[in-house]
C-alpha cells in the first residue's frame, strides 16, 4: 500500500524546502527589523502568512487529496467525506471557502508590491507616512472583498469524489460555484492590470528621474518586476483555461496550473535573495555568519535606505 504519488512527493517535497527558506527570511527580517522596517517589508511579511495558509490549506483542498490513489494510506479517509455523508465538518466547509478566497490575497498581495514600488518613486519623501495608513486599510478592503464575493461558497457541502482516470480525489461541490469562481477570475484580470500599470509608470518615472534611486531601492523594484512577471504568467494560464480545457492549449495549461501555483505562492523568498544584496547579505550573515562578495545584480547608485 503506497502512501501518496510522485506527484505528490515532488510537489510537497519543493514547496517544503522552498518554505523552509521563506521563513528563515521572515526570521532575518524580523531580526534585523531596523535595517528592514519599510512598507514593503511589511508587505512581504503579510505576503508570507497569507502564502503559508494557502498552502496549508491547499493540503487539504488539493494536494493530499490529488495525491491519493486507490490504494494509498489515506484513500478510505477521504471516501468517508463523500457525497453521501452527512456529517461533513465545518472545518472543511470553511477550507473549501479558503481554496477560493486565498487567490484574493496572493494576487492582490504582488499588486500592492507593484503600488508600494510606485508611490516609493513618485512620492518618495512621503512614502512611508502614505503606507502607515494605505497599508492596513488595504489588507482590510481585500479581506472585506474576498468574504463578500466569495460568501456563496459558505452555503455549498463541499465532499471529496474519487476519480478513476486519474486515480485520485478531488474536492467537489453540491451546488453552482460558478459565480464564486467568475469573481475570481475578474479579480486576478483587476490585479494583473494594476500591476502591470504601477510598473509601467514605476519604469517610466525612474528613466525620468534625475537623481538616482538608491540601491536597495532599485532592486526592489526589480524584485516587484519579477513577482508580476510570475502573476501575470499564472493569470494569463488561467484564462486560457476559460476557453478549451480539451484542446491542446487547455491540457497544457491544466498540466501547469499547479505549477503556476505553486511558484506565485514560494517564488518570494528566492527572488528578494537573488535580486536584493541587502537581503541576500542578511541572510549570510544570520544563518552562515559571512557576507556576499557580490553585493547586487545591478549597477550600484548612493543612497540610503528609505
Amino acid at each position: 500500500m503506497a502512501f501518496f504519488n510522485l506527484k505528490f512527493i515532488l510537489a510537497f517535497g519543493y514547496c517544503s524546502i522552498s518554505f523552509v527558506i521563506y521563513t528563515l527570511l521572515i526570521i532575518m527580517l524580523l531580526k534585523n527589523w531596523k535595517d528592514f522596517k519599510s512598507a514593503f517589508f511589511h508587505i512581504v511579511i503579510a505576503d508570507y502568512f497569507f502564502n503559508l495558509l494557502t498552502w496549508l490549506n491547499s493540503m487539504i483542498t488539493l494536494r493530499l487529496p490529488n495525491g491519493t490513489c486507490k490504494d494509498c494510506v489515506l484513500s478510505n479517509l477521504f471516501a468517508s467525506l463523500g457525497k453521501d455523508n452527512q456529517y461533513t465538518s465545518s472545518f472543511l466547509f470553511f477550507c473549501y471557502f479558503l481554496h477560493f478566497g486565498n487567490a484574493y490575497f496572493q494576487y492582490f498581495m504582488v499588486t500592492l508590491m507593484a503600488v508600494n514600488r510606485t508611490t516609493s518613486i513618485f512620492f518618495y519623501f512621503v512614502n512611508e507616512k502614505i503606507w502607515s495608513i494605505l497599508f492596513p486599510l488595504s489588507l482590510g478592503a481585500v479581506i472585506l472583498v474576498e468574504v463578500f464575493f466569495t460568501r456563496t461558497i459558505l452555503s455549498t457541502k463541499p465532499y471529496f469524489v474519487f476519480n478513476e482516470a486519474l486515480d485520485m480525489y478531488s474536492i467537489k461541490s453540491d451546488s453552482d460555484i460558478l459565480s464564486a469562481y467568475s469573481n475570481v477570475i475578474i479579480f486576478m484580470g483587476f490585479c494583473v492590470i494594476c500591476s502591470i500599470v504601477c510598473n509601467f509608470l514605476s519604469i517610466m518615472q525612474l528613466k525620468l528621474m534625475k537623481k538616482n534611486l538608491s540601491t536597495i531601492e532599485r532592486n526592489l523594484l526589480f524584485s516587484t518586476l519579477a513577482s508580476s512577471v510570475i502573476q501575470c504568467a499564472a493569470a494569463g494560464n488561467t484564462f486560457l483555461l476559460q476557453f478549451d480545457r480539451n484542446a491542446i492549449y487547455g491540457q497544457i495549461g491544466q498540466l501547469l496550473l499547479p505549477f503556476f501555483s505553486d511558484f506565485l505562492t514560494i517564488s518570494q523568498p528566492y527572488i528578494l535573495i537573488l535580486m536584493s544584496s541587502k537581503v541576500r547579505n542578511g541572510m549570510l550573515k544570520n544563518f552562515f555568519g559571512k557576507e556576499s562578495k557580490a553585493s547586487s545584480l545591478f549597477v550600484k547608485t548612493q543612497g540610503n535606505f528609505r
